[in-house]
């Protein structure tokens, strides 16, 4: 007979055994694999003999690997596949689900909610399929085990609270990036080189670029504070990825003080290793936002058209948005400008950021820095 559960999850307690074979599925996004991670921590204390797998795709595999209380980090090569055209996709994501049938997991958690996570979760045939019960696309008929929403909008919560049919309760939010010494000395010789070429003692990382571009704020928004920063005696670093290069080149173009551009010359554990190392990070919503929550560097974030009431309780964190009946708008922005976005004065960015640099750090990085 087919397992089906579905209604309160506080009561309910899955007959998993003492060392279940679990796999935890969010796949990419590199912010949304940092909010789940505070599953492993809850996961590895409520069942230290289980076996503890991630499946992630390429992009955000790095964000898991190192980490200690898993066992197996399952990277799905969707975009290699991807590249070798449709017949040789369909056969080697064929290849790939009997591999993960062969592990024999007794429960899968997809944080995801979406139609490839869930395919990815019924095709590795665990008897447990656990989702939330706002899914999409379809792929809540994949699942077996439906666990509903509570008030909370922490989205770090809302992954803890797939744990409950397992018997796991948290409210241990703290997420996590592992990185090694390695990482560490390749950022602390970053460091050297921009407080050659910026000057000032005190780090910024400044975050400006993300893959949605109604999250972005202006330019010439970016190179005021900058600017501002600089003046106040400190470092600005800007932060991203090669492709952002252009974006940095023309903020930088737009100061008056000199700015070092890190963008495509750190790895992601490099770039959690250099947050970890910073006095202060200013960012928009994108991947390295949460990392440098997770790292306990404080935050300045400028946020408007993405879900932030999601992280609004992130530790160390200052929101700087306006109250748009409209925001959050996710993908789906009703104004041709990005008004939330472009409403933000820079002034009201360095109130922050200067506040942020006179208090103290929330929490330290698993590692020790030298500052």
């Amino acid at each position: 007979m087919r397992d089906t559960v579905s209604g309160s999850s506080n009561s309910l307690c899955l007959p998993v055994g003492e060392r279940p074979r679990i796999l935890l599925v969010r796949l990419s996004a590199i912010g949304d694999v940092i909010v789940a991670t505070p599953t492993i921590a809850a996961l590895r204390a409520a069942l230290p003999d289980a076996h503890l797998a991630w499946l992630v795709e390429e992009k955000a595999a790095e964000i898991v690997r190192g980490n200690p209380a898993l066992d197996e980090v399952i990277v799905w090569p969707r975009a290699a596949l991807a590249r070798q055209g449709r017949a040789r996709a369909l056969c080697g994501t064929l290849a790939f689900a009997r591999q993960l049938r062969e592990r024999r997991f007794d429960v899968v958690i997809d944080f995801q909610g979406l139609l490839r996570s869930a395919l990815i979760a019924r095709a590795c045939g665990a008897r447990w399929r656990i989702a939330s019960e706002g899914t999409r696309e379809g792929s809540a008929r994949l699942y077996n085990v439906r666990v509903p929403r509570t008030e909370d909008r922490s989205s770090r919560q809302r992954c803890l609270d797939l744990l409950r049919p397992l018997g796991v309760e948290s409210r241990d939010r703290r997420m996590s990036i592992w990185f090694g010494p390695e990482h560490a000395a390749a950022a602390a010789r970053l460091v050297e080189r921009a407080r050659a070429e910026a000057g000032g003692s005190r780090l910024v990382c400044l975050c400006p670029a993300t893959t949605w571009r109604h999250k972005h704020w202006r330019e010439e928004g970016w190179a005021a504070v900058a600017d501002g920063l600089s003046r106040d005696g400190a470092t600005p670093l800007f932060m991203g990825a090669g492709a952002d290069r252009p974006l940095l080149e023309r903020i930088r173009g737009r100061m008056q003080s000199p700015a070092y551009l890190a963008a495509g010359e750190t790895s992601l554990k490099e770039a959690a290793a250099l947050l970890a190392r910073a006095d202060l990070a200013i960012t928009v919503d994108t991947g390295l936002m949460h990392a440098a929550v997770a790292v306990g560097v404080p935050v300045v974030a400028l946020c408007g058209p993405s879900y932030w009431p999601g992280f609004q309780d992130y530790e160390g964190f200052r929101m700087v948005r306006k109250s748009y009946p409209c925001s959050p708008c996710l993908r789906h922005p009703t104004c041709a400008n990005d008004d939330c976005m472009t409403a933000i004065a820079p002034a009201e960015v360095l109130v922050e950021a200067r506040a942020a640099l006179a208090g103290l750090r929330t929490m330290e990085s698993g590692v020790p820095v030298e500052r």
